[in-house]
């Protein structure tokens, strides 16, 4: 303790101060948290002083024309919404209402100090303020039947229940929850409305529905998650080709009088945005096979160039393409960049929006097929309807709206886009142009290459200077001339072929193959035929045989016998032998070849003997 002299304090002034880490750690406890409430209340007061003091300065404008007045409305006006620094230093604009409501408080002689309620921003209400009001339960209680109502609002979104139903549910838990604390009323209606869910409550977990389209409605989900932005700076024409096959909405008719829609088979080439298409319409029942994506894809490959990379979905119609791997790596002379085992790209299941082409099929309907007699919209199962109960008339025949949908999509092409899209500003013929006059040129293939790359290797057998494909035999002369029993053949995946390409085991070519002709016995053409392709063998069994040296095959082989040394036996080590006199059979050696007079008297012997021996028996 210690005594000083100051302006406060007993006689004199005097003070008495006292170390305070020498009391006891009570009173030290104490102390220490009297001070830190004194300390917050000065920095509140400070902070609350500056505040005010800032409004009255900001408002000072405001504040010298009566209240309610026009200069005073423009002069809020004109402070509303403009970009200013708060007494905290912090940029901040305020809107005309909060500016109003600020004025208002001066007006009414707002003086420093702590203004509006002191639980402004917390939350006053549990459940609802009939329901806060009819419990008795305390604090704790409220809180945790709150928490249990929230997670079973927030169950029921998750599962799939609609508002309405989550609303009645709801209710009816917080009726059981209520009732199982021991709050049973004698009137159930009074408990019943008390237990109203308030719509804010159900609107706060609207969220949690996202779970239940993640786990029910994928597809849905898959259009809302967040996504990356591409750009198609810095790419080439058909460096990115997108395929994809989609229904128009337009009827047309058939020639037996039905109706039904045409199917669109387009190409998008990505940097260009150019669109390729090709139509196809089935008299009957059907969907869009191999063979017809394979035609359109050859047309716009002959046309504008074989594309670098090739982008399709999982669908069985675009099951070829793995086929064109090998022909597009032809397109990429010198790639140094990273290795790609393949350049053709399948697109994630239920992901259209990661391809540009099904926007551009959306927007083709909503600008231009729209347009057109016949459309029925995109909806099948509410079609438009010309007047009620009766749809709108067919477009006509296929044939007639093929040249309008190739219309439609020779304006797109030449339709310049927007300042903000891909190709800011121009159309794809332009964008494309840009490109040429910068140098680009496409690599060339025809339909019938693009039609052979699409095919597999098989082993046959060659019988007779023919093989069997599919049933049928199929020969030519240079298969008339092979050598080898077995040849390789490319055989179409897709196309049933009108010839079919022939290699080698080095996969060199050997021929084209035909279907063979079959004669009738009497047709002189057959015999011909057959003297050509014995011709053909004849002459190429001569080449080959001039193409190796004569060798005497048996002299080689008795050459090499004779070679041979000679075996020679080891001395025996016995001799066995046996005594005539004892040996129980004897073995005598035929004599040598008799000569034809001793023949013919042996068998005169045997005559003679025969007939003695008949008299006998006859005696």
């Amino acid at each position: 303790m210690r005594k000083v002299n100051g302006r406060r304090g007993g006689n004199a002034g005097e003070q008495y101060q006292v170390n305070s880490t020498s009391l006891p750690l009570e009173y030290q406890h104490r102390l220490k948290v009297s001070q830190t409430l004194v300390e917050n209340h000065s920095k509140s007061i400070t902070g609350r002083t500056a505040e005010h003091t800032w409004w009255l300065d900001y408002l000072r404008p405001v504040l010298q024309h009566p209240a309610k007045s026009t200069a005073r409305t423009d002069a809020l006006s004109e402070l509303a919404n403009n970009p200013t620094r708060n007494w905290e230093g912090t940029a901040v604009s305020y809107s005309l209402r909060t500016l109003q409501r600020h004025a208002a408080r001066f007006d009414e002689g707002m003086k420093v100090g702590r203004h509006g309620r002191s639980d402004r921003g917390k939350k006053r209400v549990v459940i609802s303020r009939s329901w806060d009001k009819l419990v008795p339960f305390d604090a704790s209680t409220k809180a945790k039947i709150a928490e249990n109502l929230k997670q079973e609002i927030r169950g029921l979104l998750k599962g799939g229940m609609s508002w309405g139903h989550t609303l009645q549910e709801a209710q009816k838990f917080l009726i059981d929850a209520t009732r199982a604390w021991g709050l049973r009323p004698v009137d159930p209606d009074v408990l019943e409305r008390a237990c109203s869910i308030p719509t804010d409550l159900v609107s706060a977990e609207l969220h949690f529905r996202n779970v239940h389209r993640f786990k029910r409605d994928h597809k849905a989900y898959d259009d809302r998650r967040p996504r990356i932005r591409r750009t198609v700076a810095g790419m080439q024409p058909m460096e990115l080709v997108v395929g994809d096959v989609h229904p128009v909405d337009i009827h047309l008719t058939r020639p037996d009088g039905t109706v039904a829609t045409a199917r669109l088979i387009g190409f998008l080439d990505w940097a260009t945005q150019r669109l390729w298409i090709g139509l196809i319409f089935f008299e009957k029942r059907g969907g869009v096979q191999n063979r017809d994506v394979i035609e359109v894809l050859a047309a716009m490959i002959e046309g504008w160039g074989m594309p670098q990379s090739l982008y399709v979905d999982n669908g069985k119609e675009f099951g070829f393409a793995a086929f064109l791997d090998d022909a597009m790596q032809l397109t990429v002379p010198g790639f140094h960049g990273p290795s790609r085992s393949t350049h053709v790209i399948n697109a994630l299941p239920y992901n259209a929006s990661a391809k540009p082409i099904e926007r551009l099929f959306g927007d083709l309907e909503t600008l231009y097929f729209t347009t057109a007699r016949g459309h029925i919209g995109g909806n099948r199962m509410s079609k438009k309807q010309e007047a009620i109960g009766r749809t709108v008339a067919p477009f006509g025949a296929f044939d007639d709206v093929v040249p309008a949908i190739e219309g439609f999509v020779r304006t797109y092409n030449h339709t310049a886009q927007g300042k903000k899209s891909a190709l800011k500003g121009l159309s794809p013929e332009a964008t494309f142009r840009k490109h040429l006059e910068a140098g680009w040129a496409p690599t060339a293939m025809s339909r019938d290459e693009v039609r052979a790359a699409c095919a597999r290797t098989e082993e046959r057998s060659v019988v007779q200077g023919a093989i069997s494909v599919g049933g049928r035999h199929w020969t030519c002369p240079e298969l008339q001339a092979y050598q080898y029993e077995k040849i390789w053949v490319r055989v179409p995946a897709y196309h049933t072929p009108a010839e079919l390409l022939l290699l080698d085991r080095y996969g060199e070519r050997v021929g084209i193959a035909f279907p063979d002709v079959e004669f009738h016995p009497l047709d002189k053409r057959g015999a011909k035929a057959s003297a050509e392709r014995a011709k053909v063998h004849r002459q190429a069994v001569r080449d080959l045989d001039r193409s190796a040296p004569d060798i005497d095959v048996a002299a080689r082989l008795i050459a090499r016998g004779d070679a041979q040394p000679d075996t020679v036996p080891n001395e025996p080590v016995g001799i066995v032998s046996y005594d005539p006199a004892k040996r129980p059979a004897r073995i005598v050696m035929p004599k040598g070849a008799s000569t034809s007079e001793e023949r013919r008297r042996e068998q005169d012997d045997r005559i003679a003997v025969q007939m003695d021996l008949a008299k006998r028996i006859v005696g």
